[in-house]
């Protein structure tokens, strides 16, 4: 007969012996998975699939050509490596690694005497497998990412980290990252560089981490500079501002003070130039100042987003009025008679402030604007690396559309308008005496320079900053546009001061004069 405590005792046996049986039911089926199998068993659509492939991919069955389904599996080399020596690998899209033996001793710990080999599973994986949100001026490198498993131990904080080789074209900037799984399951991981740093050659990116894990490089689709020349660049936009708002300032006042009746229409306009590219050089550096004030804490807060907005309403302004002035010196220089229109200069206010603010409002809804980090520079372990930062457009695309789109059509334009009038001048010029050519020469390069830089051609130097050679684009850009103010300014005292002198010449060039009144008043 069977007592109540003994029928108790053989059930809790049958539910060891039936967890045993099921445990050993599926290191069978592990055993017997082939590896081609493993991926869609882990399901790549859940968050947590890479766990599961990590701690399944080693137990695997190995075939010599394991599928490579859907593109997501692009590369998979499986073997038995010696726990005693280093291990290096190549594999067929460019990425080198060396695994040192302090790695393969540690995957293989156990309480007896460490075996004597382990397996290790390199995998190059499609990036769309991975679901980690990355800045939006980053990503991928070549759309890959490199998995490095050993044994059945995981490994981290090793004192000889495992070095690996990305290979690259024409990349400038990049950081080594490896995938983490997010803790509170929301859905996404995140790429994280803890415990990797990163040096660069022309061909490769070197990656040096304290564990293994899934690799990849996020590289910076934006123009890399070095700290050298970013400080350069910085000290340069910093000085060239302050000093194109004090002149651009003082030539308000002059101009103000310089009032004629005569082209008045001509002097609003000039003014309101003035005006815009003054509010422009001192929202930067109010908004710069800010960024650097309160670094990383007041990206978001009200005031850096009244500064974003301001800078990029002052930005879109001088563009607009840049605009205007070339068509405004078109209907003086070309069309010279018929060129009356009523409330001609409420029109050009409304066009000149108005459309600037209609865009800053429609993203101003899109909340878009806040803290920015203008470079993300490589350096030896931070996870954000140093940034020079600024209160501005937080959105890629949106600032691709309204301001180098928008500086597109204004330059086009602006360039046009310069072409037009270079070539009406040059024509009244053709009647010119020939002795007096190199006078007239040089006077004629100078206006056109003074006209480049009031309708802002010299801004499209923006678009070469993209090319081959960036660096030497960025540095004239910098030194060309922050000191656009002090140009205007020179410029306003040279014709006032060629205004004064040939006052009373006589037989002066008309086309000359009628170039230069343009701009005086």
């Amino acid at each position: 007969m069977v007592t109540p405590g003994q029928s108790e005792g053989m059930d809790n046996l049958r539910h060891v012996l039936l967890l045993l049986v099921q445990i050993a039911n599926t290191i069978s089926q592990d055993e017997n998975t082939s590896c081609h199998e493993v991926l869609n068993d882990c399901d790549p659509g859940k968050l947590s699939w890479t766990r599961c492939y990590e701690g399944r991919i080693n137990q695997c069955i190995r075939r010599p050509s394991p599928r490579r389904g859907d593109g997501l599996l692009l590369e998979f080399y499986q073997d038995e490596v010696d726990t005693n020596s280093d291990v290096e690998h190549t594999s067929g899209a460019g990425h080198f690694l060396h695994l040192p033996s302090e790695v393969l001793r540690r995957s293989t710990r156990t309480r007896g005497p460490p075996p004597s080999t382990t397996k290790m599973t390199v995998t190059v994986f499609n990036s769309s497998l991975f679901r980690a949100q990355v800045w939006p001026n980053e990503t991928i490198l070549g759309g890959m990412v490199l998995g490095v498993m050993v044994g059945k131990v995981a490994v981290k904080n090793l004192n000889q980290p495992v070095r690996m080789s990305f290979r690259h074209t024409n990349e400038t900037g990049g950081r080594c990252v490896f995938y983490e799984e997010s803790e509170d399951n929301n859905g996404t991981g995140r790429w994280s560089m803890e415990g990797c740093t990163v040096s660069r050659t022309n061909k490769t990116f070197n990656c040096s981490c304290d564990h293994l894990s899934f690799f990849a490089v996020l590289v910076n689709t934006d123009v890399f500079i070095d700290p050298v020349n970013a400080h350069s660049l910085s000290y340069i936009t910093y000085i060239g501002c302050g000093l194109s708002l004090f002149f651009t300032a003082l030539a308000i006042i002059l101009n103000l003070y310089l009032r004629r009746k005569r082209s008045e229409q001509t002097m609003v306009v000039h003014l309101n130039l003035k005006v815009a590219l003054s509010f422009l050089h001192l929202f930067f550096l109010l908004s710069a100042w800010w960024a650097g004030q309160v670094p990383g804490h007041g990206e978001n807060g009200a005031v850096c987003q009244a500064l974003a907005l301001l800078l990029h309403y002052s930005l879109l302004a001088t563009f607009t009025w840049m605009a205007i002035e070339s068509f405004h010196l078109y209907l003086l220089l070309v069309r010279v008679f018929n060129i009356y229109i009523k409330r001609y200069l409420v029109k050009l206010g409304l066009v000149g402030w108005g459309v600037p603010m209609v865009i800053v409002i429609a993203c101003a809804l899109t909340r878009t604007y806040g803290g920015y980090s203008l470079q993300r520079e490589e350096n030896s372990g931070s996870s954000t690396g140093n940034a020079t930062d600024i209160c501005w457009i937080r959105n890629k695309t949106v600032s691709y559309i309204t301001v180098s789109g928008y500086l597109g059509l204004v330059f086009l334009f602006s360039t046009l308008m310069l072409t037009v009038m270079v070539v009406k001048f040059r024509k009244v010029r053709g009647n010119s005496v020939r002795h007096q050519e190199k006078r007239r020469l040089w006077r004629d390069c100078v206006t056109v320079l003074g006209m480049a830089c009031v309708l802002g051609v010299p801004w499209g130097l923006a678009f070469i900053t993209y090319g081959p050679l960036p660096l030497p684009g960025l540095y004239l850009f910098t030194i060309l546009n922050s000191l656009q103010g002090v140009f205007m300014f020179l410029w306003f005292l040279a014709l006032t001061w060629q205004s004064c002198r040939e006052k009373s010449s006589v037989g002066r060039d008309p086309s000359t004069q009628k170039m230069e009144t343009s701009f005086k008043n």
